[in-house]
């Protein structure tokens, strides 16, 4: 059994990334006051008039920060949304570290076992 020494990472260059886009989000008024964001079926956060101001939250309940425009306050609403997803670029670079870790560690593990 053969043990492997040289792993090689590559990267992709943005002439041949392949474009991700953020899903859109619905907007529902389910009431007066009240605005639900929707991305993919999943909640995405929401915009309530309060006190004379328009408060944004996020999906867990984050406070995004209180708005005289709803406009503004969806618009930090989507940005929040934006902002919780992970870019390709980290993913694929995780993937390599782990790939490169499981590869060591069977490759000290078969050491061991042949010593």
């Amino acid at each position: 059994m053969a043990l492997v020494t040289d792993i090689t990472a590559s990267r992709i260059t943005p002439a041949t990334a392949i474009p991700t886009e953020v899903p859109a989000i619905t907007w529902a008024t389910p009431e007066a006051k009240l605005w639900i964001a929707t991305r993919e079926g999943e909640y995405a956060g929401m915009v309530e008039y309060a006190e004379g101001h328009f408060v944004a939250s996020g999906p867990i309940g984050d406070d995004l920060g209180s708005f005289s425009d709803v406009a503004q306050a969806q618009a930090a609403v989507a940005r929040g949304v934006a902002l919780r997803r992970f870019g390709d670029g980290l993913l694929s670079n995780v993937a390599i570290v782990s790939a490169v870790v499981a590869v060591s560690l069977a490759g000290m593990s078969l050491t061991m076992i042949a010593a």
